[in-house]
C-alpha cells in the first residue's frame, strides 16, 4: 500500500536530466567553498579532476558502453563480484569505479586496483589518496569519485518512503509542516541523506537512521548530523534521487 502510494503523489518529473554525454555542471553552494561536478555522459567527455565528481547511468547506455571500453576484468574483480548475488552488476560498477577514478587521476586503467574494507565499503589501493563510493540497484548505477572522502546513495522514486520512526524527532517536525502531497519525497529525501551520510561514517549497518539528523538548506544542499557533519547535495531526476555526501 505504501509503494502504492508513493508512485500516487511524487512527482514523476523534477529537474531534466542531461544525456548525450553533456555533464550537469558543478555546483557551488553558499555555505561551503566545495564543488561538487554531477555527470551522466561517457568519460571521454570533459572530467575535472580537482572536485568531487557523481556519475550515474545506466547499464545498457551508449555512454557506459563506450566508458567500459578501456576496462578489463582482473582476478582481483572477479573475486569480489562472485562474493555478490548481483554478481554482473556488481562487476560492472567495479569496471565503472575504476574507468573513473583513471579518467580523475589520469592514469591508464590498468593502474587503477580495488579493494572492500572490512565492513565491505570499496576503497581505491591505487593510485593512492583517492576515494570512492558506489550506488546502485537494477539497471542503474550511481558512483562518486573524490580526493576526499565521499558517499552516494540513488533511491528509486517507486520505493515505499521509510518508516516515521526512523527520522529524528526535528524532521518530522519538518515533515509535517508540508503539504501532504509534499511529503513523500521529501522523506525519501532525507533517507538519501542519511544513507549517503552513514557511508561517509564508514560503517552504515550500526548506525540507527533515526540517529542522523538531516537539515535541508535548499532544494539541493542539505547537512546532517551523526559522528561529525557531513555537506549533502541531491539530484531529482525522472525515475530516482541522487545524493551526495563530503565531510563539512
Amino acid at each position: 500500500m505504501m509503494r502504492a502510494y508513493l508512485q500516487t503523489v511524487l512527482p514523476r518529473k523534477r529537474e531534466p536530466r542531461v544525456t548525450g554525454g553533456t555533464a550537469r555542471g558543478p555546483w557551488a553552494p553558499a555555505f561551503a567553498g566545495e564543488r561538487v561536478y554531477w555527470h551522466d555522459g561517457p568519460l571521454d567527455a570533459p572530467m575535472p579532476g580537482d572536485r568531487p565528481v557523481v556519475w550515474s547511468g545506466t547499464m545498457d547506455s551508449a555512454a557506459t558502453v563506450r566508458s567500459l571500453g578501456a576496462t578489463h576484468a582482473i582476478a582481483v574483480d572477479l573475486a569480489d563480484a562472485a562474493r555478490s548475488p548481483d554478481a554482473g552488476g556488481r562487476l560492472l560498477r567495479r569496471h565503472l569505479a575504476r574507468a573513473l577514478v583513471a579518467r580523475m587521476a589520469d592514469v591508464p586503467v590498468a593502474e587503477v586496483r580495488l579493494s572492500r574494507t572490512s565492513l565491505g565499503a570499496p576503497v581505491v589501493v591505487t593510485p593512492a589518496g583517492w576515494y570512492i563510493s558506489q550506488s546502485g540497484r537494477g539497471g542503474d548505477w550511481l558512483i562518486g569519485a573524490s580526493r576526499q572522502p565521499i558517499a552516494v546513495d540513488r533511491e528509486p522514486l517507486d520505493d515505499a518512503p521509510p518508516l516515521r520512526d526512523m527520522l529524528a524527532p526535528a524532521e518530522i517536525q519538518a515533515l509535517d509542516r508540508l503539504a501532504p502531497a509534499d511529503q513523500p519525497l521529501d522523506w525519501l529525501r532525507r533517507w538519501t541523506i542519511k544513507e549517503a551520510h552513514a557511508k561517509l561514517i564508514g560503517s552504515p549497518l550500526r548506525i540507527r537512521p533515526e540517529a542522523i539528523e538531516t537539515r535541508l538548506d535548499t532544494a539541493v544542499e542539505a547537512t546532517a548530523t551523526f559522528e561529525g557533519v557531513s555537506h549533502c547535495w541531491t539530484w531529482t531526476t525522472a525515475t530516482a534521487i541522487e545524493t551526495v555526501a563530503i565531510w563539512a
